[in-house]
């Protein structure tokens, strides 16, 4: 850990799990959670590790050159962070996660992408010659495990132990050895996504020869379902789909007035479920994605306004959602969406709201702008304050459904 440790008192309130991380004003940036941990970027290149369930705090780091924080990966023994990153190339410094302190560091480099996958550090390139390169890296060591090429490696996705690639087909890696586990047609040009709940399988959306979404097995590659989409509508999304409890999939991208709701688990052809849109009236469109959760879709507009609409038997227009809280709170200009597990937080001009089955909970004045909340479990929610009299900052581990902080 870093000799000159900050000063950063924490208030906790251990049998409920809230608490309260303080900073000078102006030194503490937006909280990433990795690995159980949540990791605070500070403006002096530094970052802290911080409990997620008291806030104590765990070590930090020394300065490192330019770190790009919000990228960093966790992997089993390390905590890797990329450095000095420029649009070619891009170095990496590891951090022991019980310590803070440096593993090793590697070297600028054109393999610019990674992730981690337990004890093995993925490294991939994403641009020129060097797209079809990759290598494991171990997470402690830093020593270099295995490397392969491909013709070009169009996506990645790290699911437990295995490696799954789109090189034109899908192949899988075993992440330590870079043994090739399998190989599979794809089902045209596309994307892999993760699903969104605990599963030992893969979604490859494909939106150019057909839009379907393929549900592979990890460990053997072998199709468990395909369900064909609308193509002509769904291709008006340049997105992929964001995919909803493991059953639904939604399609929505910014600059469009309107979402498209379908269920495909278990299906042949997708079931449309919901398909809201902005009226012509309302002179603005989509600033972001929406979210879905639970049976209501959620959108923000240029115009800063939240909007939602039901997605079982609701009406079709998106309707807007006054942002005031019962206390009388009301958030401004709401811009920025964070769907947890059964809330919807909302970022917004000096302050956050948090949303559940389309009703406002309540609302936290914050004296931030672009302050973006975050998700830490089913109910707790990261966010960022600013004291009145503007000397200190403030991260808040608060209660989902109430706002509630302590300190």
């Amino acid at each position: 850990m870093a000799d000159d440790i900050p000063r950063l008192p924490v208030t906790s309130r251990e049998a409920s799990g809230l608490w309260t991380l303080r900073a000078p004003a102006g030194t503490m940036l937006g909280p990433v959670v990795a690995g159980g941990t949540v990791h605070v970027p500070l403006t002096d290149n530094r970052i802290v590790a911080v409990d997620a369930n008291g806030g104590d705090l765990s070590w930090c780091s020394r300065a490192l050159a330019d770190p790009d924080s919000h990228a960093l990966a966790r992997a089993d023994g390390a905590v890797v962070v990329p450095v000095r990153r420029d649009i070619e190339r891009c170095a990496f410094t590891a951090l022991d996660p019980a310590s803070g302190e440096v593993l090793w560091e590697r070297r600028k480099s054109p393999l610019v992408r990674h992730a981690a996958a337990g004890a093995t550090v993925v490294f991939w390139g994403e641009a020129g010659e060097d797209r079809w390169k990759i290598a494991g890296v171990d997470a402690r060591s830093g020593e270099t495990q295995w490397e392969d090429e491909f013709g070009t490696i169009w996506d990645l996705l790290v699911c437990g132990p295995r490696v799954i690639l789109d090189v034109g087909d899908l192949r899988a890696l075993d992440a330590r050895t870079g043994e090739e586990l399998w190989t599979r047609e794809s089902a045209g040009y596309g994307a892999l996504i993760r699903p969104d709940t605990p599963s030992d399988s893969v979604v490859f959306h494909s939106w150019s020869s057909s839009a379907v979404l393929s549900v592979r097995a990890t460990g053997t590659g072998e199709e468990i379902s395909r369900t064909r989409f609308p193509k002509r509508t769904v291709h008006r999304f340049s997105y992929d789909p964001a995919l909803v409890d493991g059953e639904r999939a939604l399609f929505s991208a910014p600059l469009r007035r309107r979402a498209r709701l379908y269920a495909y688990a278990g299906r042949t052809e997708a079931e449309p479920l919901a398909m809201p849109y902005l009226g012509w009236w309302r002179f603005t469109s989509l600033c972001e994605p929406a979210v879905c959760v639970g049976d209501r879709l959620y959108a923000v507009t240029w115009r800063r306004r939240l909007y939602q609409a039901e997605t079982a038997g609701g009406r079709r227009l998106l309707r807007p959602v006054g942002v005031t809280a019962p206390d009388g709170r009301t958030l401004r200009e709401p811009s920025v969406l964070a769907a947890g597990p059964h809330h919807v937080f909302v970022g917004g001009y000096g302050g956050v709201a948090g949303v559940r089955d389309g009703e406002v909970r309540w609302v936290a004045p914050t004296n931030l702008l672009g302050n973006g909340p975050v998700p830490l479990d089913t109910d707790r929610v990261l966010f960022r304050s600013r004291t009145d009299d503007g000397r200190r900052d403030e991260l808040h581990c608060a209660d989902a459904d109430t706002g509630r902080r302590h300190g």
